[in-house]
């Protein structure tokens, strides 16, 4: 019985370096083409605030972390596709299958490698995104544009500092610029609580916070409460000024995510999008191992074998738009109760793998 040849360790280092390199080279290319289209895009902010000096270095530094996060899966694809190109081109995939290796031989010190970035990209989106993305807004917010920050959240509350008292809320629902849970606290000269206003929720209608379920509750100087109806709720503020307070899912590590989650399901709150993008905090890191099983599956398929650098580019900037536009679609079905959070998180992943497992296995060896 003939053995078949194993690689060697040079080998294993020579095929994962043929991957690595290009992957780190696209990883740059496209966080500056990331980077400069964001640029481009507050340009007239930058310019209106005086954005252009210090604080604009430093907001644009800080938002590198989550930049790289998002073009990791893309970087993986174009990485591999533009690495097996070069192989190609000089014939050496030919060669080493000459001697009998196998693809799924020549594939495992690619995955491995692939392995590792997903690991980093799990590791970089729990503790490096969340805190620069944190501090990138505030800078972008209240040291740019020079808005006073105003709330703050305080045990998974919303605090507000009004001009005689204070509000709170339990959840700030952006897309629908609803409050949820508002309890307004009307203060005396003499720092007293004087009158407390409570509404189930408030919608912003353009012009005011239009309150259901409202109540206002009197406190005399004797201890006694009256209770009286009430139909507004003044608060001062328009949704703009709660821009610094709904946190982003970018902004949350998988503990805080969990945590905020929990705390709104036990005040009888929807948690809404916030399930998906839990779920998404672990499917992402997986879209980067998924991303070279399918460049791999390509390029030594023998149909799309001689691929050109540009070609092979062109193949991954397509293949990633219809892998975040998969993403886009299941995780908008997943926040409008369509699909399940965990189905609108993971079938871009399930059907992209299914595509590269049917492409190596159905492929021939040359």
């Amino acid at each position: 019985m003939r053995l078949r040849p194993r690689l060697s360790p040079v080998m294993d280092r020579f095929l994962a370096g043929q991957f690595f390199g290009p992957f780190m080279v696209c990883t740059a290319a496209f966080s500056a083409a990331y980077l400069l289209g964001d640029m481009f895009d507050r340009f007239n902010d930058l310019l209106k605030y005086g954005g252009l000096g210090l604080i604009g270095l430093e907001y644009f530094t800080l938002k590198i972390p989550l930049i790289v996060s998002q073009v990791l899966p893309v970087a993986c694809l174009a990485g591999v596709l533009l690495g097996f190109a070069i192989l190609n081109r000089s014939g050496e995939v030919l060669a080493c299958q000459q001697l009998g290796i196998s693809r799924l031989e020549m594939a495992v010190p690619v995955m491995v490698v692939a392995l590792g970035i997903s690991v980093f990209h799990f590791a970089l989106s729990e503790t490096i995104v969340p805190q620069a993305t944190r501090q990138a807004k505030y800078l972008y917010h209240v040291e740019l544009k020079k808005r006073q920050l105003q709330s703050v959240f305080a045990d998974k509350r919303i605090w507000i500092r009004l001009r005689n008292g204070f509000a709170s809320a339990d959840a700030y629902d952006q897309k629908k610029r609803e409050l949820q849970g508002v309890t307004v606290y009307h203060m005396g000269g003499d720092y007293a609580v004087r009158d407390i206003v409570y509404a189930e929720h408030a919608t912003w209608d353009g012009r005011q916070w239009v309150p259901q379920g409202i109540k206002d509750f009197s406190l005399e100087p004797n201890g006694n409460v009256t209770t009286t109806a009430a139909d507004r709720l003044k608060l001062g503020l328009k949704p703009a000024d709660f821009s610094l307070l709904r946190l982003d899912p970018e902004e949350f590590s998988l503990w805080e995510l969990d945590d905020y989650i929990d705390s709104l399901k036990r005040k009888g709150l929807d948690p809404g999008g916030y399930v998906v993008d839990r779920d998404l905090k672990y499917a992402m890191p997986v879209s980067c191992l998924i991303m070279v099983a399918l460049g791999i599956a390509l390029s030594l398929d023998p149909l799309p074998r001689n691929l050109s650098l540009g070609r092979s580019f062109g193949l991954a900037i397509v293949i990633g738009f219809g892998y975040w536009l998969a993403f886009g679609i299941t995780s908008s079905f997943g926040r409008s109760d369509l699909l399940p959070a965990w189905v609108a998180a993971w079938l871009p992943n399930f059907m992209f793998s299914m595509i590269a497992l049917s492409i190596f296995l159905f492929g021939e060896e040359r």
